[in-house]
């Protein structure tokens, strides 16, 4: 297998589309970009993008499962996906750096499209990006075919996708284990706008069970190549209750991307940008602000 630095970044399998699928959160004034994570869409991010709002125009990229007609048969690298948010950067801010937001899967979109062009940006805030373990990922490396028994994407394949109303689809999350941090409004805004009214006259699951599946079976194996070629100052952010950035991954990132200003929210999880999306603004604003103050710092 190349080294990671010798990977090309993978071609693009469909343009990003026109009219861009972005949405609009919150704000105005200079664009703030939010990339989301598996699944839920940037609507379902309200709490976050209200808090963010008060500085910039917040504006979502839906990523490609969400794009209509397009299959998940066709995809097989995260990269493209940083791809994407360069050419969305193309339409939206050809000329000035902006500030951006990624959470999860949109983490390791928006590191890949700084590496690539860091002149875009202005700074980034990576949350809980997927920087899995080296070991595992040599293991995938080595046997790709092992992707398919990550428990993650069992479980995704084994999803429920379709629900008699939302009511229902609400009713049927709350217990889930993924979802005992959210509080009822965060959770009724995944439910919201993760599903659509479908043609039997129920409720639907926008980012289906096979595209979830197929984004955690090809994980980005060159992940550790990034961090340590980020010039965008970063602020690094996990929960302190993940279990996606355990201890170990954690003080690994630390010691790839030092100048990277690195938080820990207790009480959190993975989904930390969903679960209190004012905490995390909070600390993100608080952040700029420091910036701003001091002056941007690159490597």
């Amino acid at each position: 297998m190349a080294s990671p630095e010798a990977q090309v970044p993978g071609a693009a399998t469909a343009l990003l589309p026109h009219p861009t699928p972005e949405v609009l959160l919150a704000g105005s004034g200079a664009p703030i970009l939010l990339l989301h994570a598996n699944s839920f869409p940037p609507a379902a991010y309200g709490a976050l993008a209200n808090c963010l709002g008060r500085v910039g125009q917040v504006r979502g990229l839906e990523q490609r499962p969400f794009w209509p007609d397009l299959s998940w048969a066709d995809f097989h690298d995260w990269r493209v996906l940083g791809d994407d948010v360069l050419a969305w950067l193309d339409r939206l801010a050809p000329e000035e750096p902006v500030r951006a937001v990624g959470h999860s899967l949109g983490g390791v979109a928006l590191a890949h499209a700084a590496v690539l062009a860091p002149e875009r940006f202005h700074s980034l805030v990576l949350i809980e990006p997927v920087f899995l373990p080296p070991a595992l990922l040599a293991r995938l490396a080595a046997d790709p075919a092992a992707a398919e028994q990550l428990p993650l994407v069992k479980g995704a394949r084994r999803r429920r996708e379709r629900w008699p109303d939302r009511a229902a689809a609400f009713a049927h999350l709350r217990p889930k284990p993924v979802f005992l941090r959210f509080g009822d409004v965060a959770l009724w805004q995944v439910v919201e706008h993760a599903t659509h009214s479908d043609a039997r006259g129920g409720v639907s699951l926008r980012c289906s069970a096979a595209w979830e599946a197929r984004i955690y079976a090809t994980p980005p194996l060159d992940a550790w190549s990034l961090p340590r070629r980020i010039l965008t100052p970063t602020l690094a952010l996990r929960g302190g209750a993940t279990d996606t950035l355990p201890d170990e991954t954690w003080q690994l990132w630390q010691a790839e991307q030092p100048e990277a200003t690195f938080r820990s929210l207790d009480g959190l999880g993975h989904l930390l940008a969903l679960e209190d999306g004012a905490r995390v603004g909070q600390t993100i604003l608080g952040w700029w602000e420091g910036l701003s103050s001091h002056g941007l710092r690159r490597k």
